[in-house]
């Protein structure tokens, strides 16, 4: 059918061919070679040239987790694909009226309109009007170029006729109107729409047509926005073309005359600096440049995410980013300098990153602090040594250790490793539970050397999901929180234990289609076990009773909903954490100064710790975020299979009073702890009834020496009662 169509036709093209030649020739100056060239290529211009109507670059656009847009992306062009059913009939009326009136009868070429602006053009001596089609100027955009020679025109004539043989009137159109630019980045109708009056397509009228309508001509020369003058006069003689084509009467022409013109760009992603007007946006962006779906190189990755009109569906979610602006103005109080807020949403279940805030206005920072603001977690840190303890010493929160301080060890080549508990305090010896309610860095740091450095760094390892290539490392402090993680970090850590020990990969894509609609990518949820289901429901029942008698009461939420986290805070209060989660939702909130360690000590009056703004920030958040959710209880941790046990280290002593008898006053000495036995009420360790110690006398000097005590092992040891009773302290610790 199309090959009978061409037989057709084609006296109609040899014809229009025919009428150009006649042109030339009379023209004569200008004909020479390049007509006879031009006329001998028609048969090779038919047969090499590839013509088809496949969009060009376009805009990528980003939707939030309900299908709002939340962003577009894009490199030198801004431009959507709008429908030609979409386009009200009298704007599609207006514009044709201006740029091609004959655009439904002719067949490509306008001989009357070549005619007179080749008369035009001989009677100046210069290429200056160019009475092209729609449809020539089409394949001056794909094929034959701006070259100002009748060569040229001849070839895109003849294009012009076989484009039209081979695509419908409304093919044609409808990219024409995608194509063509319309100045300040605008390509195409809706991307001008959005440019110029802030609506879609399908809101334009005909005063708004006959604005754009103006600008076509030359869009790269004069400024929809700057020259008023020469834009306000194409509008007016475009509006007389629509009174002329009896689309407007002149009533409307007036009232469309008195119309201001477009004073700014209205396009909400105007500039390149506001294309990427978000840190999230910003993420899901460096996430494109770098899927394997898009390409296996990054140039094919980034013509794709630039100009290859994708549609990109995320995680965010609108409301929980609300919640959490909210929650942060609420709380952070004005007055604390330079210090900001940086907070990491992530569901538990499968990995999605819900929403953030990822320090100041993006425009004046565009460093993320959730994903690239590594800093030290602090007592926050506990939590995965207390899980390491659990899972890999097969140790309970029920048992016994020392949090007493001030704590000294060994920690050669280097000088030994001083530690002090919160505010110098002298801590107790108590359960692991204990520990964590009070936060207890002496109990933590012999806690970690108890379970191996080892065993921590690989759970910690797992949960926050390092490799070896950016692995923790077994230094004591690392007890502590003294080596870095970002925000993210800690939300996914946080949320495998609230999922049971199963660590979902995070994401910020849900789906990529291109720009036909076809699918290039769907997520699919990716678990890894970090810890196991009963190592998790002790640690989420030992950070439950944190929040509700430990460190983390001001975390608690208003909705009944149970709740699991801990606090956190570095050497010298440089930085402040709260982590936690629910069964629903995982978040981090980290406070410090953006760029440096600044300590905050006085923010609202008080020294800047896990558990005052960070924690406050945490609960408004969430106790508004899961207002309307189920509320959910933590799985049971499963019943202990022993009693307690007091945990010591092989090589740690502990200070005791030993009865040298009735001739003798007590004499303190330090025992391995191996041989003591702890006294819960006192704080302190005892020794053990059934240790066997002698003093040996020096001869020479009659002195008796710590060193010169003798004692037998201690063949057995009692269970010791535990307490998690509720700490009737400050809950402002680290």
């Amino acid at each position: 059918m199309r090959t009978f169509r061409r037989l057709i036709r084609l006296p109609i093209l040899v014809a229009m061919v025919l009428a150009c030649a006649v042109l030339i020739t009379v023209a004569g100056v200008a004909v020479g070679p390049h007509g006879r060239e031009a006329l001998f290529a028609v048969d090779r211009e038919r047969i090499d040239v590839d013509l088809d109507l496949s969009p060009g670059a376009q805009r990528t656009e980003v939707y939030d987790s309900v299908g709002n847009e939340i962003g577009i992306l894009r490199y030198d062009i801004d431009r959507q694909l709008v429908k030609i059913s979409e386009v009200p009939d009298e704007v599609l009326a207006t514009l044709l009226a201006v740029e091609d009136n004959k655009f439904w009868t002719h067949n490509g070429v306008d001989i009357r309109a070549i005619s007179r602006a080749m008369i035009q053009n001989l009677t100046s001596g210069a290429i200056t009007q160019g009475g092209s089609t729609i449809t020539q100027q089409i394949v001056k955009l794909r094929v034959v170029g701006n070259e100002s020679s009748f060569s040229r025109k001849i070839r895109e004539a003849v294009l012009a006729a076989r484009l039209e043989e081979e695509f419908s009137k409304e093919e044609i159109l409808e990219f024409y109107l995608n194509e063509i630019y319309f100045g300040n980045g605008a390509y195409g109708l809706q991307a001008a729409a959005e440019t110029y009056f802030g609506k879609n397509a399908n809101q334009l009228d005909v005063g708004d047509a006959a604005f754009l309508a103006g600008l076509i001509r030359s869009p790269g020369i004069y400024d929809g926005f700057g020259d008023v003058e020469i834009v306000g006069k194409r509008r007016s003689m475009s509006l007389q073309s629509a009174l002329d084509a009896e689309i407007i009467s002149i009533e409307e022409r007036d009232r469309f005359e008195q119309r201001g013109l477009p004073d700014r760009n209205r396009s909400p992603q105007r500039t390149d600096e506001t294309l990427r007007k978000d840190y999230f946006l910003d993420e899901v962006t460096e996430a494109l440049l770098g899927h394997p779906a898009l390409g296996e190189t990054y140039q094919e990755r980034f013509a794709q995410v630039y100009n290859g009109g994708l549609r990109v569906w995320t995680t965010f979610d609108p409301s929980l980013q609300r919640h959490m602006e909210a929650a942060v103005n609420g709380v952070l109080p004005e007055g604390t300098g330079d210090f900001e807020i940086a907070v990491a949403s992530v569901d538990p279940s499968t990995g999605a990153v819900r929403a953030f805030i990822g320090g100041p206005e993006f425009a004046d920072f565009q460093f993320n602090l959730v994903t690239q603001g590594k800093r030290q977690p602090g007592s926050s840190f506990k939590t995965y040594v207390l899980a390491a303890a659990i899972e890999k010493g097969g140790l309970f929160p029920f048992d016994t250790i020392s949090g007493l301080g001030p704590c000294t060890f060994p920690n050669p080549p280097n000088v030994d490793y001083e530690v002090s508990n919160f505010n110098e305090n002298d801590g107790v010896v108590g359960t692991l539970q204990y520990a964590v309610l009070k936060s207890s860095n002496c109990g933590f740091v012999r806690l970690g050397l108890r379970t191996g450095l080892d065993n921590v760094v690989e759970v910690a390892n797992r949960l926050i999901g390092r490799d070896s290539e950016d692995s923790f490392r077994p230094y004591l402090s690392m007890s502590l929180g003294a080596q870095e993680v970002t925000p993210l970090e800690q939300a996914v850590a946080y949320a495998a234990i609230a999922n049971g020990g199963l660590r979902m990969e995070p994401f910020f894509i849900s789906k990529i289609e291109n720009s036909s609609g076809s699918v290039l990518y769907q997520h699919v949820p990716r678990g890894r076990r970090a810890i196991k289901a009963t190592t998790a429901a002790w640690v989420s029942e030992v950070l439950a009773n944190n929040v509700t008698a430990g460190t983390g009461r001001r975390a608690g939420l208003e909705t009944g909903q149970p709740s699991a986290g801990k606090t956190g805070t570095a050497q010298d209060f440089t930085d402040a954490w709260y982590v936690g989660f629910t069964p629903h939702l995982s978040t981090a909130v980290w406070m410090g100064h953006p760029e440096e360690k600044v300590s905050m000590t006085d923010i609202q009056g008080r020294d800047g710790t896990g558990g005052w703004i960070p924690a406050r920030v945490w609960g408004a958040y969430m106790t508004s975020a899961l207002e309307q959710e189920e509320i959910i209880p933590f799985p049971k941790a499963p019943p202990p299979q022993r009693n307690s046990q007091l945990l010591y280290l092989a090589d740690e002593t502990c200070s005791v009073d030993i009865d040298l008898g009735p001739e003798r006053d007590p004499m303190e000495f330090d025992l391995p702890c191996a041989m003591a036995q702890v006294d819960l009420e006192a704080g302190t360790f005892l020794p053990h009834p059934e240790a066997n110690c002698k003093m040996t006398e020096l001869s020479k000097t009659g002195v008796y020496r710590n060193e010169y005590l003798n004692c037998g092992l201690v063949p057995s040891r009692n269970p010791v009662t535990t307490t998690t009773e509720p700490i009737n302290e400050d809950p402002n610790g680290a």
